[in-house]
């Protein structure tokens, strides 16, 4: 029987145990329902598919598909609405072999599809008739599976990053984490190379985030459909810098009415893709006393304590908020 097992944001995991009773995951909250925005880029994991995709079948160039590798999706909110599809491919339980034997790992499959513009969010205050809750199903072979319910949002961004599913090559194994943080953003200088410990931004640059689930823009954006120009989202998005080392990502916040927080320099729909945003903003002024530039990759052991990145920007909206710790030139190091 085909189930969805699992979902992420590209890629927030929750858990939930497969048929065969084998964990895919692990977490701390129920897998339902799933926040998303309209136009949100999101990956679901299914089990009971075994066999059907042996390497990832992706959509080509230009509208995306309403199926892939014989599977399609449906979003069920008062009425049906195909959901375009990115890509499906396999997902091994056991990708790095470990001490089970490939026939005891369970066999996933990874569907990256686009949540239509068509969803209506939720709105307490709108004076709107209330929808039933937004459902989805997933259909492989003509066989329909069981339903997982959504929970619609205005917004619900993420910093896409190097963990990322369909951001990573097939064959290889996850990335292992063992500093306890946030897997590397796509955080990119003017010229599209990523900013990193090697090639750190400096103070002043304006830099391009990479994300997903910003919701809808103006003019709208079309479901499935490449941007023809850039087009800002409609939500209002704040920021909040943190010259701390290795922070975290927090809310934009300024604890007064008086004083609104930084905007982005611009945050909506990236020309030329599907459901992918960026979000333009300007490094501010290191602090007075400096800040411990990064330490470059290969130069420190396994849990060795470094400054990993220097500079954290946050970014939220109305129902959400995510963050890139980033690198930057200090002026006045502390080694």
């Amino acid at each position: 029987m085909l189930k969805t097992v699992l979902c992420g944001s590209i890629l927030s995991a929750v858990a939930l145990l497969a048929q065969t009773n084998s964990p895919v995951a692990a977490g701390y909250t129920a897998p339902a329902p799933v926040s998303v925005a309209p136009g949100q880029i999101l990956t679901f994991f299914l089990d009971g598919l075994d066999g059907l995709v042996s390497k990832p079948v992706r959509a080509p160039s230009g509208a995306l598909p309403n199926s892939l590798a014989g599977i399609s999706v449906t979003l069920r909110q008062g009425s049906d609405h195909p959901v375009p599809m990115l890509e499906v491919r396999p997902v091994s339980t056991c990708p790095s072999g470990g001490i089970a034997s490939p026939a005891s790992c369970a066999g996933l499959i990874a569907v990256t599809v686009q949540i239509p513009y068509e969803l209506v969010p939720l709105c307490p205050l709108c004076l709107r008739p209330t929808l039933p809750p937004a459902q989805l199903f997933v259909t492989a072979n003509g066989t329909s599976g069981t339903a997982i319910e959504l929970n619609a949002l205005a917004d619900q961004v993420h910093i896409l990053t190097a963990c990322d599913v369909v951001l990573q090559q097939f064959g290889t194994s996850p990335l292992l984490n063992t500093s306890g943080l946030p897997c590397a953003p796509v955080v990119t200088h003017a010229d599209g190379s990523l900013v990193t410990a090697a090639s750190p931004a400096s103070v002043g640059e304006t830099l391009v985030a990479w994300a997903v689930g910003l919701g809808q823009t103006n003019p709208a954006a079309s479901t499935g459909q490449p941007a023809t120009s850039a087009a800002p989202a409609i939500q209002t998005f704040s920021m909040n810098f943190n010259y701390e080392v290795n922070a975290l990502p927090t809310r934009p916040f300024t604890g007064r009415p008086d004083v609104r927080p930084p905007q982005p320099a611009y945050a909506g729909i990236a020309p030329g893709f599907p459901g992918l945003y960026v979000i333009d903003f300007t490094v501010p002024p290191e602090p007075p006393n400096g800040t411990p530039r990064c330490a470059l990759p290969g130069t420190f052991g396994v849990g060795a304590n470094v400054a990993q990145s220097n500079l954290t920007v946050s970014f939220g909206g109305g129902f959400s908020f995510d963050g890139a710790g980033i690198c930057v030139a200090t002026r006045i190091p502390i080694d």
